[in-house]
């Protein structure tokens, strides 16, 4: 139901920028609004909507997929991984195709490269082709193109690289043809200049950390608490993305039934973690961390009640946590990383994956998993059930971390923009979502109290809250030595 709200929702927002209607399967139009979507921003098509912007019945949709995929695989140059599929929307069969703004601009079809102008697909002028050309340039020169020196052929694992050339074509998600390791690595940029790349060491190779020390990941499984006589298990992955991705899957599939002790119930409840949700976390920690640093890290943290995966790299510029739950463009932080992912199958969906984890972990009764982004990276924190805590205790901690994280950013994103503040870093937010969560739990705290609990300096705090009090997200009632301070209506309203 949701999907098809999805669809008829876009197809009330009619044509645009990054959407196009077809009323049936013309594979060279469609060849030529995708080119002009990776060209620019991405974009969906919609195949099976006719003028009226009604649906249309499409026959043997199923067929008309498979010779898609075929065709657009070798039509669009460079390739791109695209995501195609089938949708139902009052009973008529709708494909959906799309693409996301390409890592390698610029991309042609039939000889020509496309651009996106309003609703409408025309060939680039020279000047935005100029511009294509630079910034494929300077993508070129980042961190994954870069030579990795001394690694050589046989340091790599051929039979990993084949086993992959296979399933991409398997999965019908490149257009390479042939067995060639070495024209394989090239075709993708893992090759270049008589160099292997970073991002192929980190993809390939049988022991990477001889070349990138920072590629290892780090499991800890903890019994009770955060202490050193709890844990179960400290262990450190070495290897390429791939076998690092083995064996934490085979770790996730054996987790099993777990079992906490409800203190306010007084009885023990059994619940298991989602594996797919689990699996789609961990890939994406994998994908997206910055492996340019030296201090690049991955870390998973077991607990009896919950599960944090934590990785060095961060959201785009300008995205909020929030946005991470809801339907969004893929912009992988290492570009050729993720297309070798995708080209293996393990990310089916681009940008889709994380509302496939929501719904996963909803189905299992499990609180809502939580995304936090700061300076030091990105943290995901899968939580235990919902039935842990009575209905009121439910209702504030499922909808705590989530509420405040967006009422903070939107209220100190609006003091910004009014001049009622000067721009705030992601860390000074991150700590007045903590205050405003140790607020919610005891409200009229003052300053010396909320530093005390966070285990900060006085001084400290009080910058905070004088940032969070001039936004409007708290506000102090009493008199000076005896008062408080309490998160205001606004605040409360945006929660």
């Amino acid at each position: 139901m949701k999907e098809e709200q999805l669809i008829k929702d876009l197809i009330k927002q009619g044509e645009g920028e990054q959407l196009e209607f077809k009323e049936s399967v013309l594979k060279e139009d469609i060849a030529k609004v995708l080119c002009s979507f990776l060209n620019g921003k991405g974009g969906r098509v919609l195949v099976g909507v006719n003028n009226n912007n009604e649906p249309a019945h499409i026959s043997n949709a199923e067929k008309a997929v498979q010779q898609l995929k075929v065709y657009l695989l070798s039509a669009i140059v460079p390739d791109a991984p695209f995501t195609i599929s089938i949708e139902k929307i009052e009973g008529n069969d709708l494909i959906i195709l799309k693409v996301y703004g390409g890592s390698k601009q610029p991309y042609l079809f039939d000889g020509s490269i496309y651009y996106r102008v309003a609703n409408k697909t025309v060939k680039a002028t020279s000047q935005q082709i100029s511009e294509l050309i630079h910034g494929r340039q300077k993508s070129e020169l980042h961190w994954e193109r870069q030579p990795c020196l001394g690694v050589d052929l046989t340091d790599l694992d051929q039979k990993l690289i084949l086993s992959v050339i296979k399933e991409s074509r398997d999965n019908h998600r490149g257009n390479f043809e042939g067995n060639n390791v070495i024209d394989f690595l090239s075709h993708y940029g893992l090759f270049q200049n008589g160099s292997f790349t970073n991002a192929c060491v980190v993809l390939f190779a049988k022991t990477p950390a001889k070349f990138l020390p920072q590629i290892r990941v780090q499991l800890t499984e903890y019994a009770e608490g955060k202490t050193d006589n709890a844990l179960l298990r400290n262990e450190v992955f070495e290897g390429n993305l791939f076998s690092i991705h083995d064996k934490l899957e085979r770790y996730i599939e054996n987790l099993g039934i777990r079992s906490v002790f409800d203190k306010n119930q007084w009885k023990r409840i059994d619940f298991k973690f989602p594996p797919k949700a689990l699996q789609e976390g961990v890939i994406n920690a994998l994908m997206h961390r910055d492996y340019s640093k030296h201090s690049s890290s991955v870390a998973i943290s077991i607990y009896p009640d919950r599960i944090v995966i934590s990785n060095s790299g961060n959201l785009p510029n300008g995205w909020k946590d929030s946005d991470m739950k809801k339907d969004h463009r893929s912009v992988p932080h290492n570009p050729d990383i993720a297309h070798i992912v995708f080209l293996r199958g393990l990310i089916d969906k681009l940008g889709k994956g994380t509302i496939k984890l929501l719904d996963d972990c909803k189905k299992e009764g499990l609180k809502v998993p939580v995304w936090v982004n700061n300076t030091d990276g990105v943290t995901l924190t899968f939580n235990g059930p919902k039935a842990l805590a009575t209905k009121k205790e439910t209702n504030r901690n499922d909808g705590v971390s989530d509420g405040v994280s967006d009422g903070v950013n939107r209220l100190i994103d609006d003091g910004v923009s009014d001049g009622l503040i000067d721009g705030v870093s992601d860390g000074v937010k991150v700590e007045i979502i903590k205050i405003v969560e140790l607020i919610l739990t005891k409200e009229g705290a003052n300053a010396l109290d909320i530093a005390t609990k966070r285990g900060k300096s006085k001084p400290t705090i009080e910058r905070y809250l004088r940032t969070a009090k001039e936004v409007g997200i708290i506000e102090f009632k009493g008199a000076p030595k005896t008062g408080g301070y309490y998160l205001t209506k606004k605040m409360n309203s945006l929660k």
